[in-house]
């Protein structure tokens, strides 16, 4: 090969690499999305849809793995046991990076230490459900009422310590002046069955897992955690319209990165990941689930994560949030 071809196609590789955001060398391989949660999840699922287009941007194979327990902080603390060298991400939550620090201050790990964010993958709505009929509510305020007539009677579902249900429902007791019991569960699913059943009285259930028991009749909705109504559920107002405008905190999911990653991966993970999620259809399948994207400039995500993450530990705070 003469000099000026080598040099002519050094040089087109180096425009390729820099048009991309890529570092040089990376991926090298397959990139590795750990969800340290159940598959089948609201997690699980933005962490699938989130694989697909990025692989599509780095044209190479995105899997997805769940390492679930412990809140999150086994598939956390297996994230930060593998080489820091942009291969392997974690699928992050708000009650991971805001919560779990409480509830787990002998953990080995500090998410705002050892993690930096790549990206907001999505943010994923609440919903306050009930049984259709056997409460007798029609609205938000109509439960806030028959709490306060019923202290310490009424029950709700959570996915267990520290999560968006459990935040969710011991806020609303806060702002509202009532009680009630706690129920906890391993996920969504059994949490929603028992609502639907009429063992337990109401739930904040994630959007993507709830909206289909809404339209079907199989749940009442009474507020979503959204600051706009979903055009899935346009009957549902949002909370600060139900009069609860202190329960419209976003509960987001962010892809991010062992610290020790190296600032140039760190910077083209960014890059890449702020070109998939910029995909209209990237936004259209999370839309028909019930999620919203959160385009955040990839220069502005870490300072995103740590600003809002403080709202939520405070809120955490503010309910009694203890170690386990």
């Amino acid at each position: 090969m003469t000099f000026s071809r080598r040099t002519l196609l050094l040089g087109t590789a180096a425009a390729l690499l820099a048009r991309h955001g890529f570092a040089q060398g990376w991926p090298s391989r397959p990139v590795r999305i750990v969800v340290p949660f159940a598959a089948g999840g609201p997690g699980d699922f933005v962490a699938r849809l989130a694989a697909k287009h990025l692989a599509q941007v780095l044209a190479q194979p995105v899997v997805v793995e769940n390492k679930p327990g412990a809140s999150g902080n086994l598939g956390a603390q297996f994230v930060l046991d593998t080489e820091a060298d942009g291969h392997t991400l974690l699928l992050n939550t708000v009650g991971m990076q805001a919560v779990n620090p409480l509830m787990y201050p002998a953990a080995r790990f500090l998410p705002q230490r050892d993690f930096v964010a790549i990206g907001i993958a999505a943010t994923v709505p609440n919903v306050l459900v009930v049984h259709p009929g056997k409460l007798g509510v029609s609205t938000m305020g109509d439960l806030v009422r028959l709490g306060k007539q019923r202290p310490g009677n009424l029950t709700f579902a959570t996915y267990g310590p520290g999560s968006s249900p459990h935040i969710y429902g011991a806020l609303l007791q806060r702002l509202a002046g009532f009680s009630a019991i706690e129920v906890p569960y391993k996920g969504s699913a059994p949490a929603s069955s028992d609502v639907m059943a009429g063992q337990v009285d109401f739930l904040f259930d994630s959007m993507t897992t709830c909206v289909s028991q809404i339209q079907g009749g199989k749940l009442k909705g009474l507020a979503i955690t959204s600051a706009e109504r979903s055009p899935l559920l346009p009957a549902v107002p949002t909370m600060k319209e139900a009069g609860y405008g202190g329960l419209a905190m976003k509960y987001w999911l962010s892809l991010q990165a062992s610290a020790r990653t190296p600032p140039e991966i760190v910077s083209a993970l960014r890059q890449a990941l702020a070109r998939a999620l910029a995909d209209p259809a990237y936004q259209r399948a999370l839309a028909a689930r019930g999620a919203e994207p959160l385009l955040i400039a990839p220069a502005q995500v870490q300072a995103f994560v740590d600003r809002d993450a403080e709202r939520w530990t405070a809120a955490a705070r503010s309910i009694g949030i203890r170690a386990e």
